[in-house]
């Protein structure tokens, strides 16, 4: 190593120098570029060994999960580390992602034997892995994931078979709360969020962050499933490349598989006051964004998206009428077509048709509405008299 140092130090002190280092940590200051001008050096020897010192580095298990969780900020002092240092796993998760993603650059190896190292790493990394495995791996599963996009997917549906007994129980009951706290399922839903990018995968990712929304049981960390789904569809800055018609399937789908989780989501696209996203985390090697992907959403773009999940919020809350109910309260925030819809299904003989019962949720709900609207017709929010008039009117029939 000394040997080395002596003959590196003065390539970093160059004024385009490749390498940087700090407390002793070197790097690569183009990890792309140097991946395509060093990779035909590689042979398919060199990723056999690569490939056995990746799952040997990855797979440990971090000590600090042998701790009670109030107790694991403390690990290091207690000695419960792990052997390798990050600056190492970090530089291994990147490489089997470069592998996976830009097998070109390595020329003189064998086609596909480098995207077949970083799937066959991957697979032995997650396939089967218990709930320390994941976790232990956690920050280094969107690497993983642009390591090997469908084998990655593949794992998790496997680890989501029987939702009773997934690891990812455990993991969400390992979070904590205040400062000492920690969240070990942020990583996995950032390899998710960078996987919805592409349109591909938009129905995998979709149906499987409903499966964890399912079992999510809360609590004070904000990344969870069901926010990563309403940030994914966001209408108004949507975080995936997929067309519209295939974000409809994907929700759609969501609908008939998780019809809880898929109800939420709409509800949570649809028009309101106040709504704010950090972004999702984008590729950083597989080009899944075109160059020319807008950054903005125009106008036009925006009214489509919310049309067609209004129509579909509509169309699920038809015979549910607790669903009806809540879509009651979001009517101000609905598009002309679905406003109208929802008022004309309100008086048809399927819902007056109803008992007392069930028409009182209804009534309680419109009546409630147009009392606020009318209280507050000055404010800005409110609707229109016409329009609190046309509410009042179904009410009186419902009643």
């Amino acid at each position: 190593y000394g040997e080395w140092i002596e003959i590196v130090r003065p390539e970093s002190l160059r004024s385009d120098t490749p390498l940087t280092q700090r407390n002793e940590n070197w790097k690569v200051i183009s990890r792309g570029e140097a991946w395509f001008a060093l990779g035909p050096r590689l042979s398919n020897d060199d990723l056999d060994r690569f490939q056995k010192a990746a799952v040997a580095v990855l797979g440990e298990r971090d000590p600090r999960f042998e701790l009670p969780k109030e107790e694991r900020f403390a690990a290091s002092v207690k000695g419960k580390v792990l052997k390798h240092s990050q600056a190492i796993r970090e530089g291994i998760a990147e490489t089997l992602a470069l592998l996976g993603s830009r097998p070109g650059a390595l020329a003189t190896c064998s086609q596909g034997k480098a995207e077949l190292s970083a799937l066959l790493t991957v697979r032995a990394l997650l396939a089967n892995a218990d709930w320390i495995a994941w976790a232990s791996i956690d920050s280094h599963l969107p690497m993983l994931a642009e390591a090997a996009p469908a084998e990655f997917l593949t794992c998790v549906e496997a680890a989501l078979l029987e939702p009773a007994t997934s690891p990812f129980n455990a993991i969400f009951a390992q979070e904590g709360s205040g400062i000492t706290g920690s969240n070990h399922m942020t990583g996995l839903l950032w390899a998710l969020e960078t996987l919805a990018w592409h349109p591909d995968h938009l129905v995998r990712v979709t149906m499987i962050l409903g499966e964890l929304a399912a079992i999510d049981p809360g609590g004070n960390w904000s990344n969870r499933p069901q926010n990563s789904l309403g940030d994914i569809f966001l209408p108004w800055h949507f975080q995936t490349c997929a067309p519209l018609a295939k974000r409809k399937s994907a929700v759609e789908t969501l609908l008939r598989e998780q019809p809880a989780v898929g109800w939420k989501l709409l509800l949570d696209l649809l028009p309101q006051m106040h709504s704010a996203t950090s972004g999702n985390r984008k590729p950083a090697w597989r080009d899944f964004i075109r160059p020319d992907w807008p950054s903005a959403v125009t106008n036009r773009e925006y009214a489509e998206q919310v049309a067609v999940y209004a129509a579909l919020a509509v169309e699920a809350a038809a015979t549910d009428m607790s669903r009806l109910a809540e879509l009651i309260d979001r009517l101000p925030d609905l598009p002309g077509p679905a406003h109208t819809r929802v008022l004309e299904h309100l008086v048809s003989p399927s819902v007056l048709g109803l008992t007392e019962t069930s028409r009182v949720i209804l009534w309680e709900a419109l009546a409630d509405l147009a009392a606020k609207h009318r209280k507050f017709s000055d404010a800005q929010w409110a609707l229109p008299p016409e329009a609190v008039t046309k509410i009042e009117e179904v009410a009186a029939k419902i009643a």
